[in-house]
């Protein structure tokens, strides 16, 4: 009895594990970033910093990772509103009400992931896109996922997260529509980011490549 009591446990301690793998799977898929739509379904051991946001109205805002006064900037910019912003852990929204596009990036920098809150008005769930560039910035080097039934009104806590250690540069997010009241973007607030990586210097990229260059040659004699 005690056997098949184990073997029960045993399967069930299974079918947990199972379970909490895939409920970490993320929701869209690709190359080089992932992107989950649930709290509940991120990864563990992130450790995302907050981003906390300078007060401002603009077409770029600026924020302080890991306190109001921290060193390390992200801005949030955008091509078609103007942006307004509170101090702190907090929201920025457009002035006129609704954000049509909105890009999240750290200058001078890369990042492994970026959480983020979006809050949807009604009849916005076919109104949205998240795309993110990798650090190599080239041509195929992005990901976009278009709005799907996972989104839902209200808010939407999102995580994009890099893959294979493709570090991103920016993640932006796009509402096609452009009229409130058709639904979209009202906002977007608290802002997590994690992995941030200085970008390596010119010079740096010079020497890494003249060093793999002696190291090559090195080779090429011992094999002669």
């Amino acid at each position: 009895m005690g056997i098949r009591i184990s073997r029960l446990a045993a399967a069930l301690m299974v079918l947990s594990w199972t379970g909490v793998a895939a409920a970490a799977s993320p929701v869209y898929s690709g190359s080089y970033v992932d992107m989950y739509l649930k709290s509940n379904t991120f990864p563990a051991n992130l450790n995302e910093q907050m981003v906390f946001l300078d007060a401002g109205t603009s077409s770029s805002i600026t924020g302080h990772v890991g306190s109001q006064t921290g060193t390390t900037l992200v801005t949030f910019s955008s091509t078609s509103d103007t942006l307004i912003a509170s101090n702190g852990f907090a929201t920025i929204s457009a002035q006129d009400g609704f954000l049509n596009d909105i890009t999240i990036t750290a200058p001078g920098y890369w990042f492994d992931d970026l959480i983020f809150s979006v809050n949807l008005s009604p009849n916005a769930n076919s109104d949205l896109s998240v795309t993110a560039k990798d650090k190599t910035a080239g041509s195929n080097t992005f990901t976009n996922w278009a709005t799907q039934q996972d989104w839902v009104n209200g808010e939407n806590r999102i995580l994009v997260l890099s893959t294979g250690g493709n570090l991103m540069q920016s993640v932006t997010i796009t509402s096609q529509l452009g009229f409130q009241s058709l639904g979209g973007l009202d906002s977007l607030k608290q802002t997590e980011i994690s992995g941030v990586t200085p970008v390596p210097e010119p010079g740096s990229w010079a020497m890494l490549l003249a060093g793999l260059g002696v190291v090559g040659l090195a080779a090429r004699r011992k094999l002669a």
